[in-house]
């Protein structure tokens, strides 16, 4: 069944985050498996948390012979698997595009996170010449500011791109940045800020499905 990695060179981006809540949306309704390959272990420690401390959705695993190898195992045995990818072009980002059928690049609207996104869509575009075409992939703004200048540039900038730009955008809310604390997604918290946070991530994420699925019905 499908992977679906998150990746990206640069830290602080909101993958992880988003791998937590696409791994909790994904458990509502299907087996899922969340491989936490980042040497931080920050989402199989969030994600403990918010399934009452259950080792039985979450695996960490950041040797990348063991990660390649591992990786058709898993997906066998699940309906999705799910990877947080380290925030760096190393071996393990290698192994990990070697094996998802779904790369997702999170990229903050700023220089930075802009200019760095372009070193992971090259380890993406090297991955599909040796794949032919797989795997699919995606970028998404995230933590991204209502009407401002910054996030009209950044999509323009990144709408002129081998990778495309996914619609769905990932606001800048306090609730997304509390839910690591609390150990909880915002689809399990009740404020109407967290409500509307939650509707943004679902959008971004029937909209990966929708990629995903559009590609292996073809």
């Amino acid at each position: 069944m499908p992977i679906i990695a998150l990746v990206n060179q640069k830290g602080g981006t909101g993958k992880t985050t988003a791998s937590v809540h696409l791994s909790y949306w994904l458990s509502q309704k299907h087996k899922i498996l969340l491989v936490d390959a980042d040497a931080q272990q920050s989402s199989s420690l969030w994600f403990k948390a918010v399934q009452f401390d259950s080792d039985e959705h979450y695996l960490v695993e950041s040797n990348p012979e063991d990660l390649f190898e591992r990786l058709p195992q898993l997906a066998s045995q699940n309906e999705y698997v799910v990877v947080d990818g380290p925030g760096s072009l190393s071996e393990v980002t290698k192994a990990i595009l070697a094996r998802c059928d779904l790369a997702l690049i999170p990229c903050q609207p700023s220089g930075l996170d802009l200019h760095s996104s372009s070193q992971i869509i090259r380890f993406i575009r090297h991955a599909q010449e040796l794949r032919g075409g797989w795997p699919k992939a995606g970028l998404f703004l995230s933590r991204a500011t209502k009407g401002t200048t910054l996030l009209k540039e950044a999509q323009e900038v990144l709408s002129d791109n081998i990778v495309p730009l996914l619609e769905s955008l990932i606001y800048q809310r306090q609730c997304v940045a509390d839910a690591p604390g609390q150990g909880k997604t915002v689809f399990q918290m009740t404020q109407t800020s967290a409500k509307e946070a939650a509707k943004d991530y679902q959008r971004l994420f029937n909209e990966a499905l929708e990629m995903l699925n559009d590609c292996t019905t073809k």
